[in-house]
């Protein structure tokens, strides 16, 4: 089963995040749909996300759900061998590594700039995305 991998569908950081993880996941390991998608918030109902504010990236797998730091190090170390070493994060406190990752996620339209649409998809990649 392909893992999901909804993100905020206007921020620059997350869609050249998102860019990157198609180019680097030959295997085809994961889908894609924004978090204002009808998968997007689907799965924040189901999983009651709202309370925890999320607005960035989420993953979806297995009926289960990862979010902010722990959704990152899940999605690099699955991407290749290569990022295995991602690893060696998890003997961080997430909610350190999570402290850091908010720090991003409410400065990410600032330092890195927002869209005013969500991504739309090439030809070659349009059967990667939900929504």
């Amino acid at each position: 089963m392909k893992k999901i991998i909804l993100f905020d569908g206007v921020c620059n950081l997350c869609n050249s995040l998102i860019n990157n993880i198609i180019r680097l996941d030959s295997s085809e390991r994961f889908l894609f749909a924004p978090l204002q998608g009808e998968k997007g918030k689907e799965v924040i109902e189901e999983f009651n996300l709202q309370k925890q504010n999320i607005d960035s990236i989420v993953l979806y797998s297995d009926q289960k759900v990862k979010i902010k730091s722990q959704a990152v190090i899940d999605i690099i170390y699955t991407i290749s061998p290569l990022f295995r070493f991602i690893i060696i994060f998890k003997i961080i406190p997430y909610f350190i590594l999570d402290f850091i990752y908010d720090i991003v996620a409410q400065r990410r339209y600032q330092w890195f700039g927002k869209r005013k649409k969500c991504i739309i998809p090439n030809k070659n990649i349009t059967s990667r995305f939900i929504d």
